[in-house]
């Protein structure tokens, strides 16, 4: 009979050199800093994934329309200059020009003739937003007559609009990519610091923190956005932008949290699958790869 009771803190002297060997263990630092690493690449993936998104042609030009419109007061500008642009039209052909709009945008004299009000209002707003799309916030400074504040609602909304263009969806996309090769890597070598079924359970695991984080904040400035303005129209244009691009971010870390959680219940449960197969305890954790010294001298 071994002659070893238990410690001042009521622990068997077996169990407690079990837990301070997987505490002390070599690998564990090394585990716990990719698992950082991992959580952290995975949330910047989600972002850049939603500003990639975002950006996308197919969703950038109906907000550019919608905040250009109010940026250029589109309709104050068919209203006063409208009938000078037809009669403009009527007397020549060819390009014409288009003062007092604050983006460079050519019409033809013969689609002016043959529009309405409301064909003429969307030839500038659809020209307007693919001149932005295209061009990014330079486009507005094109014309070298704007002097708006950019702590103003209008510098903002132009400043927000200048973001979705194609170079920043350039710019996210490749961020993206990085960050999910990063994504990947992080998540192998995880897997390989890891043991038993922790090889799928701890990358899961940690790429559903970095899902958590992202949506997290997204829903956080999602509901901050929506606090700001009231029905003033800019503002409004604002908001829309914002809570789009964020709308995105809170979808996609909501699919990778979920994605991992599901992974990890699915490691749990084939765990215990395994080891009432085995005919092992339920609650037993992965073995280390040691044998205690105690536990050798009372074998022999």
């Amino acid at each position: 009979m071994s002659g070893r009771g238990p410690d001042a803190f009521g622990a068997e002297p077996q169990v407690r050199e079990r837990l301070f060997a997987e505490v002390a263990a070599p690998g564990e630092g090394r585990r716990s800093l990719v698992a950082v690493l991992l959580a952290l690449a995975a949330f910047g993936m989600v972002l850049s994934v939603s500003a990639w998104q975002v950006t996308g042609e197919a969703t950038a030009l109906p907000m550019l329309r919608s905040a250009i419109a109010s940026l250029t007061e589109v309709d104050r500008f068919l209203a006063e200059e409208g009938p000078e642009l037809r009669e403009a039209a009527a007397r020549q052909e060819g390009v014409l020009e288009l003062p007092g709009y604050p983006l460079p945008i050519a019409l033809e004299a013969r689609e002016v003739r043959g529009a309405n009000d409301a064909g003429l209002r969307t030839m500038l707003l659809d020209r307007s937003a693919a001149l932005v799309y295209a061009e990014g916030l330079r486009a507005f400074d094109l014309t070298g007559a704007q002097s708006i504040d950019r702590l103003s609602i209008d510098g903002l909304l132009e400043l927000m609009a200048g973001q979705l263009s194609a170079p920043t969806h350039e710019r996210a996309g490749a961020a993206a990519a990085v960050l999910a090769a990063a994504t990947a890597v992080l998540a192998a070598l995880l897997a390989a610091l890891s043991t038993g079924w922790s090889r799928l359970r701890a990358p899961a695991a940690a790429a559903a923190l970095g899902g958590v984080g992202a949506a997290a904040l997204s829903l956080a400035a999602w509901a901050i956005a929506g606090q700001f303005g009231g029905s003033d129209p800019f503002m409004s244009d604002l908001r829309t932008i914002v809570q789009a691009g964020v709308s995105a971010g809170t979808r996609n870390g909501a699919i990778v949290a979920g994605a991992g959680l599901a992974l990890v219940a699915a490691a749990w449960g084939l765990e215990l699958l395994e080891r009432r197969v085995a005919g092992l305890p339920a609650d037993a954790a992965d073995e280390p790869a040691y044998a205690p010294a105690g536990d050798e001298r009372e074998a022999g």
